[in-house]
Formats: structure tokens, sequence, C-alpha cells
């Protein structure tokens, strides 16, 4: 869940909605691909979360009893292997290319994180080397192209997680969002409330709208992660539609 403080509460993001904002992103991104790869490209940065059904998890909570950020540890010393098993089963049931590209934004997240270092992650991620390679030598593409794609994937991403966030600065202030897919560095800021643009502007269209749910949580603290659940489910989502 991407969890943020609100003047009612708390305001949730299901990692899904986030994805599904980094679809829409990459749906009005001006990049030249043919249909057979930019297709799976876009199902995979809609659905590079999913995987764990994470309103349903029993560690959405702090020890404080807050609703847990995604960016907060969680306490556990061990890594979801089962998470990151699913979410490359259901890559693969789809296409070679979903599960390349799944597979390298795993690598991406855990590689140089402090949870490599669990061994069961460690033995997953190698795993993945030689799963990345048999998938280069069965598509016939190179690992220079594939990055690229991959970096598509990951600027769509991180775009779309500074805007659930709320992590872009108010009054022009303008920011990084990632590297694009030709090795650009990109910049975005608020052009007034509610407007964003990025320099150099990469997307096909002089102006789009997108948006993604979200829902507000009133109450600060919960015993436990059942009762936030059972609170999450009640509420009704709200839109932000950004023009």
């Amino acid at each position: 869940m991407i969890v943020s403080s609100h003047q009612k509460g708390w305001k949730i993001i299901n990692q899904r909605s986030h994805g599904l904002l980094a679809a829409m992103l990459a749906y009005q991104y001006d990049i030249d691909l043919p249909n057979d790869i930019i297709v799976p490209t876009i199902i995979t940065i809609a659905e590079h979360d999913d995987g764990a059904e994470e309103t349903n998890e029993e560690k959405n909570l702090t020890e404080a009893g807050a609703p847990r950020n995604f960016t907060v540890d969680d306490g556990s010393k061990k890594s979801d292997i089962k998470q990151k098993l699913a979410v490359m089963e259901m890559a693969s049931a789809k296409c070679q290319l979903n599960a390349l590209l799944t597979s390298l934004h795993i690598d991406f997240i855990f590689s140089d994180s402090k949870e490599a270092k669990n061994s069961e992650l460690n033995k997953f991620l190698k795993d993945q080397v030689k799963n990345r390679k048999d998938i280069l030598d069965h598509l016939e593409i190179d690992e220079k192209y594939a990055n690229r794609l991959y970096r598509f994937v990951e600027w769509c991403d991180a775009f779309s997680l500074l805007i659930c966030m709320d992590k872009i600065q108010p009054e022009g202030r303008k920011m990084e969002v990632s590297l694009s897919p030709d090795n650009q560095m990109n910049q975005t800021y608020y052009l007034e409330e509610n407007v964003i643009t990025v320099e150099p502007w990469p997307f096909k269209s002089n102006h789009f709208k997108v948006f993604y749910e979200y829902k507000i949580i009133e109450q600060l603290k919960f015993i436990r992660s059942r009762s936030l659940i059972q609170f999450v489910k009640a509420r009704k989502s709200k839109e932000r539609i950004l023009p």
C-alpha cells in the first residue's frame, strides 16, 4: 500500500491503482515500438506489483498501529519470496517479454538492497539472471534493447510513484523523474494547481488526463491488521484526476 498522512487521517492507494496510472503514462509516452513489444510492455507496467493481495496482508501496520507505507520496513528479516514467485509466475504465463521485464524490475528493486543478503532471496535473484539470459536467447533480442525497454518500465513506474506519493514539489519547483528509455533525465513540476508538466516533454499529446483511485481512512491507529482491512473495504474509493 502507498500510505500518506491526510488532514482527515490517512490516504491509502493500492499498488494496483499506482500500476494503472503508470500504464496510462506509458500509453501516452512517445516511443516507437512494434505492437508485439509495446502491448506486453504496457501490461508489465500495469501489473508489475501484482502478486500479493496487499489489502489482506498481515503486515499492513507499523509497530505504532498506523497503516504501513510500502517503503517502511515491516521488521521482518525475511523477504517475501512467495510474492516474487507469484509475480514471476503470472508474468511468465502471459509471455516471455513480460517475464523478462518483470524479472528486470525485481532485480532493480532488490539486487542492491539489504534484503539481498538473505540466502533465499539471493538464490532467487541468481536464478533470475539465468532466466533472463534464456529469455533473451529465446526472443533473439540483445541486452541493450532489453535494458532500453526496462528503462521505459522504470520511468513510468517512477513518475507514477511521484504522483501517488505527492512527492512533486509545489510552487513550480522542479525534481527529477528518472532516466528515459533514451538516457535523458526528465524533470517534473506543477505548472499550476493539479496540472503537472515534464521537461523535456516525452508524450505524444500536448496534454492529457490520468487518474488514480484512493481511500481516506479516518482512524489513525489500529490494534490488528484485520481491523484495518475491514476499515479499508468499507470505504468508497475516490479519484484524483490530473488534466
